[in-house]
């Protein structure tokens, strides 16, 4: 019995474990998942380190845009100024020319009438006794002549040396206009091209930028008003960014500033330009923020002359003013939208959001988060009609007057109609 068992024992131990070098089944395939896995995690853990780098990188690229869009709007403010005064100084060389040209007729009338005077012969007394008395005439309007035509005289001197005063102040304000306007380009093109590096770190790290922008156009195609554009626009968000949540903080301490508490002269930004700090919660930010254009407020809230503007303030500012964004948040929207024109909307947490429109260009898009004072737009380069900006905010999809958050310094000086 035995004997006739031990062949069959052997045989089926011999198929239960594998001769020596052969694997058994499956045991390749679960090997090989295991590496497809670490693979995998490698992969994954890579691009969670480069997002973070990229993240980091933005962020710098943040604080060097609101660092230089300052000194830019600085040098853009005093390329205005300087042809303000060239304008000025202009408009005084036509009047100055108008004045000359009216003594220069009066002058070469007495001139002439000298000149005739000068060139007619003396009469001959001793021919003809009656000519004394034209000689004694001629002679009169010589002696009285003279006195008008030194006071003529001095007086065109006066206009020509003021003439020549303000042309030489025209020749310096265009020599300075050359200095500040190089600067402005080069200020121009630095900003242009960290905007370039920005908007390509962030396509990097988002890659369904377009098709969060595509969808964002349609629902602007198919809102028909500012609120149910919003609404549709943080659904879509939810799903696919995540929400903005105010830092937290302790129940005594300060709270940051978004902006600094005076509106600093152009020399002094140049020299030190402002680091906008981003505040906690957007409801801590009353009397703290400044308008996203340098301008005057030319209508207040509900004061507008078209009823679409009248949920927000209406700003002028100079051609081709620089705008930038007066807290931090998410771009939810960056685009047209209906009579308000290219606009943003950003989302700045505690249901709050700002609205900008007017903007002739835009260099941010949806989804992409801004900090405080960083440039996000640029108004029309023209002067006349005077460029204006938008500004509305809103609190659960309700307008509120803006007033209240805004800086005392951006309202101060300024009429509110």
């Amino acid at each position: 019995m035995k004997t006739a068992l031990g062949p069959a024992i052997l045989f089926l131990l011999m198929g239960a474990f594998p001769l020596n070098g052969q694997e058994a089944p499956g045991r390749d395939a679960a090997t090989k998942l295991d590496a497809a896995h670490e693979k995998a995690e490698a992969k994954a853990s890579a691009l969670r380190k480069s997002a973070v780098l990229t993240k980091a990188e933005i962020n710098r690229i943040q604080k060097q845009l609101i660092e230089l869009a300052a000194k830019r709007d600085a040098h853009r403010q005093l390329v205005v100024q300087t042809e303000n005064r060239l304008l000025s100084l202009q408009t005084q060389e036509d009047r100055v020319l108008q004045k000359l040209d009216g003594q220069r007729a009066v002058l070469m009338d007495l001139l002439a009438a000298l000149q005739r005077a000068g060139m007619s012969q003396p009469p001959a007394l001793a021919v003809n006794p009656d000519d004394v008395t034209e000689a004694a005439r001629a002679a009169l309007l010589l002696s009285s002549a003279a006195p008008a035509l030194k006071a003529r005289a001095d007086k065109l001197s006066l206009t020509l040396t003021e003439l020549g005063d303000i042309r030489e102040g025209i020749n310096a304000e265009r020599e300075q206009l050359k200095v500040q306007d190089l600067a402005l380009q080069a200020s121009t093109k630095n900003l242009q091209n960290l905007l370039i590096q920005r908007q390509a770190l962030e396509k990097s790290l988002r890659r369904d930028a377009d098709d969060a922008a595509s969808r964002a156009a349609q629902f602007a195609a198919q809102a028909s008003n500012l609120r149910e554009l919003i609404n549709r626009l943080e659904a879509a968000a939810s799903h696919t960014s995540p929400r903005l949540k105010p830092a937290k903080r302790a129940d005594n301490a300060p709270i940051e500033r978004v902006a600094p508490r005076h509106k600093p002269d152009p020399d002094e930004v140049l020299a030190n330009p402002p680091f906008l700090a981003p505040s906690a919660r957007f409801t801590d930010s009353r009397g703290l923020l400044r308008l996203p254009v340098n301008g005057k407020i030319a209508y207040g809230f509900g004061k507008a002359r078209d009823k679409p503007r009248r949920s927000g303030l209406v700003i002028q500012a100079r051609r081709g003013a620089q705008v930038t964004a007066p807290f931090d948040g998410r771009i939810l929207y960056s685009g047209l939208f209906r009579n308000l024109g290219r606009l943003l909307i950003l989302s700045v947490g505690n249901g709050y959001h700002i609205i900008i429109a007017g903007l002739e260009r835009s260099y941010v898009v949806t989804d992409q988060l801004v900090l405080a004072g960083e440039p996000v737009g640029e108004l029309a380069d023209r002067s006349r009609p005077v460029p204006e900006l938008y500004l509305e905010f809103q609190k659960d999809g309700r307008p509120v007057d803006p007033t209240p958050w805004l800086e005392k310094n951006a309202i101060g000086g300024h009429s509110v109609p």
